[in-house]
């Protein structure tokens, strides 16, 4: 498995992208001048404190006012052990200065949603000066391993005063190396403190990082084997850039410097495109539908046009495997978050049922965002659940249709004639003889092949004109209609008489 980051910076876009083997696995992109504010520490003012829900409403200087809610989990990732909980009583009062952390972007109209529980990232480290707790990441399983980097992460704790995570980077990492990076993180913490106070609020305080810095502290690990630069301006950030493992990402560096856009050279931009179809083909044949609601994503698995070799329980129950790892790499890729509902295929055998719920929960395991599966029910249906922080990768791709305004239909010929039909009742009603149609090419095509209002012609109509004018850029459902008394009428050489 060859694993590659791809970064650009063109149109005003920073466009990051982590591949394996020609397929995407993480895609991110943002505009130049509204980066991404997630992590970003604030220096804020509690404007509103709504007692009934435990929340608060803070101007920390940004668009809208940012949601302050004590259910917020620390961040970091990482459930808080026993003994460490977070306080079920919001203790701000309206007037108040505080910091707060970004732990989630703007949402379509939503606001940010913000977090007293203060975190700074590192390579190896994440470190939460507002608890006291030691954890190494979930991805890390040598319990041997565990054991040596838990005892680490204790001693961090206590001698720093504050919460250190080990990160799945720093499993090969050795305790001084840990110990430094420590320091640099308390040290982040001391300056923004001191930032804090002599800022009066609303003030930014901390910034997270660029999109480089992001994606190799948080995406980059030992097994990517090339980090592609399509802009020599991200290539030479990248050469001036200071850092622990900066000879490591040099080394692996490479400047795109061909005279074609990097992602069609290497075949991603067809991957990309694929991010804005609902429908995704498995190897197998198989296929997915991805459809979003308000509330939640439905996944539905159909067997297409894969039909097995054995029987029909081991064609369904092969087709939801390779259904699970896929729909894992889909929620990645897409950013899919908040609520997962997949309807598998039905099975019968339960040691199927258990492994495709099985093969989910491993799959989802290399996934960033928390995920939390909650079985299979007695239809087949799986949830899960996938923290979200940010717009899904499609946002900045797609807008909602200016046509149908997000309903994915138009309506049907026979209905868009049938508003004609009701359209010419009105005007012959007003007492014109002729009526005049400016409409869709492909809807003139269909009044005539169809014969659709040839009976009304005959019958009611006998005695008016109605001239039809096909125009190729009209929306398939939008026509215009006049009615004139002329006894000559001026028209384009295109326009037909309807009998």
């Amino acid at each position: 498995m060859q694993k590659n980051i791809y970064l650009d910076n063109n149109g005003g876009n920073f466009i990051a992208t982590l591949a394996e083997d020609g397929k995407l696995l993480e895609y991110y992109m943002e505009k130049n001048s509204n980066p991404n504010i997630v992590g970003n520490i604030y220096k804020g003012k509690v404007i509103t404190v709504l007692g009934g829900m435990q929340a608060a409403f803070v101007n920390i200087g940004l668009r809208k006012n940012a949601y302050l809610s004590v259910c917020e989990t620390a961040p970091g990732g990482e459930e808080l052990k026993e003994g460490e909980e977070i306080p079920s009583v919001i203790d701000v009062k309206e007037g108040d200065e505080i910091l707060v952390q970004i732990v989630k972007d703007y949402i379509g109209n939503k606001g940010v949603k913000c977090s007293p529980y203060l975190s700074f990232a590192g390579v190896y480290l994440v470190y939460m000066p507002c608890f006291h707790i030691a954890s190494v990441s979930r991805r890390i399983t040598n319990e041997a391993a565990r054991e040596r980097l838990y005892a680490w992460a204790e001693e961090l704790t206590h001698t720093f005063d504050g919460s250190f995570i080990i990160r799945t980077a720093g499993e090969k990492i050795g305790k001084k190396e840990l110990r430094k990076e420590a320091e640099s993180l308390r040290q982040k913490y001391l300056d923004v403190l001191a930032e804090a106070e002599s800022t009066p609020a609303p003030a930014l305080c901390y910034e997270s990082g660029d999109l480089i810095t992001r994606m190799l502290r948080d995406v980059y690990s030992d097994d990517v084997r090339n980090i592609y630069f399509g802009s020599r301006e991200l290539y030479e950030i990248m050469l001036s850039r200071k850092g622990k493992r900066k000879d490591e990402y040099i080394k692996k560096s490479v400047l795109f410097d061909k005279n074609t856009d990097m992602f069609a050279y290497f075949g991603l931009d067809g991957e990309v495109d694929k991010l804005l179809r609902n429908r995704v083909e498995l190897d197998n044949g198989a296929y997915l539908i991805i459809d979003k609601t308000e509330a939640l994503t439905v996944i539905d698995v159909n067997t297409g046009k894969y039909t097995g070799e054995n029987n029909l329980e081991d064609t369904v129950f092969t087709t939801n495997i390779y259904a699970a790892k896929e729909i894992a790499r889909q929620v990645r890729l897409r950013n899919i978050g908040g609520i997962v509902v997949v309807d598998f295929i039905d099975m019968n055998e339960q040691f199927h049922r258990d492994k495709v719920v099985e093969t989910l929960t491993e799959a989802l395991k290399d996934d960033r965002s928390k995920c939390n599966v909650l079985g299979m029910s007695a239809l087949g249906l799986v949830e899960f659940t996938r923290k979200k922080k940010r717009e899904e990768s499609t946002s900045m791709l797609e807008q909602v249709c200016p046509y149908c305004k997000g309903d994915g239909k138009v309506f049907s010929n026979d209905y868009i004639v049938l508003k004609v039909r009701t359209a010419l009742l009105d005007i012959f009603a007003k007492g014109y003889s002729a009526a005049v149609i400016d409409v869709n090419e492909q809807i003139a095509d269909y009044i005539f092949t169809s014969g659709a209002l040839s009976s009304d012609v005959r019958k009611i109509w006998v005695n008016k004109r109605i001239y039809i004018v096909p125009h190729k850029t009209y929306h398939l459902e939008f026509f215009r209609m006049r009615g004139d008394n002329s006894k000559v009428l001026e028209l384009p050489e295109r326009a037909k008489l309807l009998f």
